[in-house]
């Protein structure tokens, strides 16, 4: 099995390094991620200038574009047939409206596109600007993966997983929660500066849930899985 590993951080992030430690355990892993972080970039593509394509080591590059310039290239130039692209994982969740905006849901979407199977993997911080430990998210992934990619896809169905911030010892009472986006709007709060510039300054675990829906299901401490076709 050929997976393809990306996503909106930057290459050599911890959460892609953490996801290319779980990914391992499927089959041979490529990456192709972005050059810089792409935060919010949501499905933008580049045609208006040439991209940088680095190799930085074996199966591994970085190119100078978006998260689904990444998987376009990689489906593209790379002369590799993947089975599955994994996108993430991502710091910070996607959840509900996130995924208009998401870098990393982009990706997946736009390896559906080509026909591939693909997942999205984002992680929830309760603390963003914090320091995080990245082992809770593999010990999930690994619990969870193996279930997704055993079972029958059709080929343009992708899936956006958003893992809760649990304490380390707190992971095995975690359960997998197929749920619906949050219809919900992002908090849209801004402070106005003295020269009249707009700072968004919403805070995202103030954003309000619906019960049964995906932010409601990972704040509260379970894995929200959404399916897309």
């Amino acid at each position: 099995m050929k997976i393809l590993l990306t996503n909106d951080d930057g290459w050599g992030f911890e959460g892609l390094l953490a996801l290319e430690e779980v990914a391992q355990q499927f089959g041979e892993t490529w990456i192709v991620a972005p050059e810089k972080p792409m935060s919010g970039i949501s499905h933008q593509l580049t045609f208006e200038r040439p991209m940088r394509f680095q190799q930085k080591q074996d199966r591994s590059y970085a190119l100078d574009g978006t998260p689904a310039d990444c998987v376009r290239v990689a489906m593209t130039q790379l002369d590799v047939e993947f089975d599955w692209v994994l996108s993430g994982v991502n710091k910070g969740a996607n959840l509900g409206a996130d995924t208009c905006v998401s870098g990393t849901v982009a990706a997946a979407r736009e390896a559906s596109l080509f026909g591939c199977p693909a997942i999205a993997l984002s992680q929830h911080l309760r603390k963003f600007k914090q320091p995080f430990d990245w082992s809770k998210t593999v010990r999930m992934a690994k619990d969870i993966l193996p279930q997704l990619m055993k079972q029958p896809f059709p080929p343009r169905r992708w899936v956006n997983i958003n893992f809760p911030d649990v304490n380390p010892n707190d992971h095995e009472s975690v359960k997998l929660v197929e749920t619906q986006l949050d219809p919900a709007p992002l908090p849209a709060q801004y402070t106005k500066l003295a020269d009249g510039r707009l700072l968004y300054c919403g805070v995202y675990n103030d954003r309000p849930r619906k019960p049964n829906h995906d932010a409601e299901v990972c704040f509260s401490g379970n894995i929200a899985v959404t399916f897309h076709d």
